[in-house]
């Protein structure tokens, strides 16, 4: 007889494997928006960048969120690719902007679109990818076009104002927690909410459940943007596939910079404006910031506030609202333990 621990391990085994065949099929469904576009080859200055800005795939967290949403509130996901390959597009085109802004020169293990192509072609073929946007969401079935696109054009200016919001923090001094809490629930929470409340509207969902999705979304970009905080230090370029270390270098007002400074001693902070001043943040400096935020317990910190946020999350899809969670919470716990 097989005990029930054992069962257990079988049992767990088996649905992590259905959880990443189910992943890997949201993917390539989704990659086959991205890899054959439908905007013209011709002018060449401008689809080429779009090309390679496309081929670059990232995680896909935001469309799989979408689809999962879909499913929660028992839906078709079938039914919801459109949407899901158009919120990819939209987060590909914020990155491309990003980058420019933040001078990251690696996006996604490639050199980022304005290193490879120049400024001018990055900047025309990102604006052209947000009205490419627009052609994918033109597809979506007239009885549910208008909800999706308004809630599509609040959650896209929600983010511009989230990327505002960050750039203006730049240039201040002192930035407390909840104006960073507030900030990246519009940049990054935004963007994730949006892809869960359009996965609600697609599946036919009640009201009180895209509410409850929405809000879901927010606590999940809340602790998908804190473990980028963090990976920013403790991770490497290579893994994460994207330039490291500017964040941290321009004492940029991130939750984890706002508190490690604040804990920081004086000969600390002397030794800090030393490896400022000399412009580029090496691998052991990133190392030295990281010990110090061990040693003052800002990691710790930071990791509680995930947890934290993951718990309430997963607490909103115990609802009976809802018809099956499995890959909402997959995702959840992705982001809880993702190292890039």
């Amino acid at each position: 007889m097989i005990d029930h621990a054992y069962e257990e391990i079988i049992e767990k085994e088996t649905m992590d494997i259905d959880i990443n065949n189910r992943i890997e099929t949201w993917r390539v469904a989704i990659s086959k928006h991205l890899q054959n576009p439908r905007f013209d080859t011709e002018p060449v200055y401008l689809s080429e960048p779009m090309r390679y800005a496309l081929k670059a795939e990232g995680k896909m967290l935001r469309p799989a969120l979408c689809l999962a949403a879909t499913e929660a509130v028992g839906g078709d996901w079938h039914q919801a690719i459109t949407v899901a390959a158009a919120l990819e597009i939209f987060h590909t085109f914020t990155l491309v902007h990003d980058d420019i802004m933040d001078g990251d020169e690696l996006r996604r293990g490639l050199p980022s679109l304005h290193k490879a192509f120049g400024d001018n072609r990055a900047l025309l073929s990102g604006d052209t990818l947000l009205i490419y946007v627009y052609q994918h969401l033109s597809d979506i079935e007239e009885s549910k076009f208008f909800r999706i696109f308004r809630a599509f054009n609040e959650g896209a200016m929600d983010v511009c104002k989230g990327q505002g919001w960050d750039m203006e923090f730049e240039g201040s001094d002192h930035i407390e927690p909840q104006q960073y809490e507030m900030m990246i629930d519009l940049k990054t929470g935004a963007l994730i909410r949006l892809a869960c409340h359009l996965g609600g509207i697609m599946g036919g969902g009640s009201e009180a459940a895209i509410e409850a999705l929405s809000r879901f979304g927010i606590l999940l970009g809340r602790a998908f943007q804190m473990q980028d905080d963090l990976l920013e230090v403790t991770s490497s370029s290579a893994a994460m596939g994207k330039s490291l270390g500017s964040d941290v270098l321009n004492e940029k007002n991130t939750w984890i910079w706002i508190d490690l400074k604040s804990r920081l001693t004086k000969d600390e902070l002397s030794e800090w404006q030393i490896i400022q001043n000399g412009g580029q943040l090496a691998e052991h400096h990133r190392g030295q910031v990281k010990q110090w935020m061990i040693d003052h317990g800002t990691i710790e910190r930071a990791q509680s506030l995930i947890s934290s946020w993951i718990e309430e999350a997963d607490t909103l899809l115990s609802s009976s609202l809802f018809k099956n969670t499995q890959m909402l919470k997959a995702l959840s716990d992705l982001i809880l333990k993702r190292q890039n």
